[in-house]
């Protein structure tokens, strides 16, 4: 792994930047298990800086890209697709609010897929649907569970002919090492008048601000974190304007809530049926869900 310390915001590329939050992350021992969408070692935090600017938060000294990909390339999580009933609950609002706005088509692709579960509630629901997702097991996952073919790579990797009329960057944006670079190659993907769809953390709502440290959303594979300036900005400068906001809701069972609290009760196989069985809605106000219109 490499480290370059950044003297310029990222974003907006100010050199009114500060320091925002002191690492707790041992580089040393960084793994990919780090970097799982279930893992819940919270607390986990780079050294960040806040461009007073554009408030954007970032990672600094920022890890490079090459093993960035690498630790999502060979992440495996099995936990994740366990919990795919009450994912898809919550992409089903999404699906509805898609529903509730004018999009030039039904082609949709989701950068990010993990094991495919937006993408195949997608197509059940009319889409023409694709994903792109660089961990292999998640991408094997999805076609072994749900029969939903995904590309197994990165957005570097993934060419189109077409252009689609709905872009999804679902708990995406704040794992990428360079968001500006990334819009740049999220922005041609999309159509004229297309919708981008973007749920991310909040990193200026009430709960980072009141739990610190034990925030959930504090965690290795987090490198970055918007507000709704920030974000704001990122969209305009990529070609975007902001339609409808909202806040994010979480949907899980009891177990997964849980066993993020008390792991230990990852040993009571007992409990587990019940529990998964019990479905619990979480408004935490701590993340926003972005309906973006293509300039």
């Amino acid at each position: 792994m490499e480290f370059t310390s950044l003297n310029k915001c990222p974003l907006c590329d100010s050199d009114k930047i500060g320091t925002f939050k002191k690492g707790t992350i041992n580089t040393e021992n960084i793994s990919t298990d780090d970097f799982k969408i279930t893992d819940s070692t919270y607390g986990s935090v780079w050294a960040f800086s806040k461009c007073s600017s554009c408030s954007f938060v970032f990672s600094n000294p920022r890890i490079d890209e090459k093993s960035l990909i690498e630790f999502y390339s060979e992440l495996e999580d099995n936990e994740y697709t366990d919990e795919w009933e009450g994912r898809e609950k919550n992409f089903r609002t999404i699906i509805k609010r898609l529903e509730k706005i004018e999009i030039p088509g039904k082609k949709l692709l989701d950068i990010g897929a993990a094991s495919g579960i937006f993408v195949r509630l997608a197509a059940e629901n009319g889409y023409s649907a694709e994903g792109i997702e660089p961990s292999t097991q998640l991408a094997r996952e999805a076609g072994e569970k749900f029969g939903i073919k995904i590309f197994e790579g990165t957005i570097d990797d993934y060419s189109s002919s077409e252009q689609f009329s709905v872009v999804t960057l679902l708990d995406l944006i704040e794992h990428v090492n360079d968001p500006a670079e990334f819009m740049n190659k999220v922005s041609p993907l999309v159509k004229k008048g297309g919708v981008l769809v973007i749920v991310t953390p909040d990193i200026q709502s009430i709960p980072p601000k009141f739990l610190r440290n034990k925030w959930w959303h504090y965690r290795t594979a987090h490198v970055n974190f918007f507000s709704l300036r920030s974000l704001s900005f990122l969209l305009k400068r990529s070609g975007f304007t902001i339609e409808k906001k909202y806040r994010y809701a979480w949907n899980f069972s009891f177990y997964y809530v849980l066993t993020r609290l008390f792991p230990s009760l990852k040993k009571r196989k007992g409990l587990q049926k019940v529990l998964k069985r019990l479905n619990l809605k979480l408004q935490l106000f701590d993340s926003w869900e972005i309906y973006a219109r293509k300039n």
